[in-house]
C-alpha cells in the first residue's frame, strides 16, 4: 500500500511540476499579454478539467476496492464461522 502513495504522491507532484512549467513557458512567451492570459486561462481549464476526470476515475476505483475487500471480509467472517465454504482467494 505505501508504494501506492508514494506512487500518487510522485504523480502529484510530476502534474504540478508540469503544471508550473507550462505556467512560467506562458508568462515567459513572446506574446501580448492578452494573449498570454487568455491561453493560461484555456490551459488551466483543460488541467481542471483533467484534475475532475482523475479525481472521479481515483473515486471510482476506490468504491470498487472497497466493495471487493468487503465481499473478501464477509466470505472470510463466513468460512471463520463454518456458515459456507466461500473460496476467500478469490
Amino acid at each position: 500500500m505505501n508504494e501506492r502513495i508514494a506512487y500518487s504522491t510522485c504523480l502529484l507532484y510530476f502534474l504540478a511540476g508540469g503544471a508550473a512549467g507550462v505556467s512560467v513557458g506562458l508568462l515567459l512567451a513572446p506574446k501580448s499579454g492578452k494573449v498570454t492570459r487568455e491561453a493560461m486561462r484555456s490551459k488551466l481549464r483543460e488541467t481542471a478539467d483533467s484534475a475532475r476526470d482523475l479525481k472521479d476515475r481515483v473515486v471510482r476505483q476506490g468504491e470498487q476496492v472497497r466493495e471487493e475487500a468487503t465481499r473478501r471480509v464477509g466470505a472470510a467472517a463466513s468460512a471463520l464461522a463454518g456458515n459456507g465454504t466461500d473460496d476467500v482467494s478469490a
